[in-house]
This record gives structure tokens, C-alpha cells and sequence, in this order.
């Protein structure tokens, strides 16, 4: 499975995730994923704002790109960042990627509070459930 595939698994995708904590392994060329993804339902009131906390691993990672934070964002303040992704390199990002062989993808991932992307290449992926789901109050509501 690879990390589009995973996404496309999920019910929300990647959008709205928290990303808690990256790690990556040169030597071995893994990263992880500790994320709390969003996994609720918008069309269903009570079952809108689940979460679910999940690691994500990708093997076979070819290479990671973290960009600067925006200094016009909070991205000091301590705390999970919310965010989402997606295949390709986006119209945003300014960063020089290498050139891929045929068949490898580009993943970017949003980070909301730096305004900013990390955008990587690897192979298989795999989710693990690392928790129950919670239901939350909505962190968009009376901002």
C-alpha cells in the first residue's frame, strides 16, 4: 500500500490530522507518523469530530524535504499541527525536488501552523491504529 492509498482508505483522508511527532531513520530510510487523524463523519452531527490516534510508516524513502516555517504564523507555539496532504509537489511550495524514476510519487504534507510543507518519496505504507476513537468538540467552532 502506499501513503495515497492509505489516504484514500481513510474518510477524511489526511485533512484535518494532527501531526504529533515525525521520525526518520536514514539507515534503514523509514519514517513515522504519530498523527491523530480525523475520521468523523460531516454529513452525521454526532459523529462529525472523531478522532483517532495512528502511526503511519514509510519504507524505502528516497528523500525529505522540511521547509521554513512563515514567521507571519504561530508555529513557535508548542502543540500538534494540524494537516493535510496530497500527491505532487504543490503550486505553494518553492522547494527544488530531485528527479523521480517513473512510478515513485512525491507526498506533500500541509502544516497549517507553519504554512509551510514537508514533501518526501517512499514506498509501501502502512496505518496502525495506535488508540480508540474520541469524540472532540470542534477546534474550528468560535475561533
Amino acid at each position: 500500500m502506499t501513503f495515497a492509498q492509505i489516504a484514500a482508505s481513510l474518510p477524511n483522508g489526511f485533512h484535518d490530522a494532527e501531526l504529533q511527532r515525525l521520525d526518520i531513520d536514514y539507515v534503514q530510510r523509514r519514517m513515522l507518523f504519530d498523527l491523530v487523524v480525523w475520521i468523523g463523519d460531516m454529513d452525521d452531527s454526532p459523529q462529525r469530530e472523531l478522532y483517532r490516534p495512528a502511526r503511519v510508516t514509510v519504507e524505502d524513502v528516497t528523500f525529505l524535504v522540511v521547509e521554513p516555517p512563515d514567521d507571519r504564523y504561530p508555529w513557535a507555539k508548542a502543540g500538534p499541527i494540524r494537516i493535510d496532504a496530497g500527491i505532487g509537489q504543490p503550486k505553494e511550495s518553492s522547494s527544488v525536488l530531485p528527479s523521480m524514476s517513473s512510478g515513485v510519487s512525491t507526498v506533500w504534507i500541509y502544516l497549517e501552523s507553519f504554512n509551510s510543507f514537508l514533501l518526501f518519496s517512499g514506498g509501501n505504507a502502512s496505518l496502525e491504529w495506535a488508540g480508540p476513537e474520541e469524540a472532540r468538540v470542534s477546534p474550528r467552532i468560535g475561533r
